[in-house]
């Protein structure tokens, strides 16, 4: 006497278990686009960071080269002008330090 319309244990477990893996499918589709979005900005913040400590960089080395400070091996090699006062080759210098540090850097 065996019905085939008969609805058993092992029909009940195999419709849960499809249940399961569809429902598994979706969440697992769902954090794949969440995974992928968390990579883009994860690449966005390192870029965001690289381009942050390259200003800090640029600043630094233009504050040392804008620097009204100048050593006076810094001017050693300036050509001397004939007849020219000692005071304006030493305002002359710092033009050419600074000059001469923009050719270094």
């Amino acid at each position: 006497m065996t019905d085939p319309w008969a609805f058993g244990w092992t029909q009940l477990f195999t419709l849960v278990g499809f249940a399961i893996t569809i429902a598994i499918a979706l969440f697992s589709f769902r954090t794949f686009g969440r995974w992928r979005r968390e990579k883009l900005e994860e690449k966005r913040i390192e870029i965001g960071l690289d381009a942050l400590a390259l200003a800090y960089e640029a600043k630094t080395v233009f504050d040392g080269i804008r620097s009204p400070a100048t050593f006076h091996y810094e001017c050693e090699d300036m050509p001397e002008e004939p007849g020219e006062p000692d005071e304006r080759r030493r305002r002359r210098g710092t033009f050419y330090a600074i000059l001469k540090r923009v050719g270094r850097e």
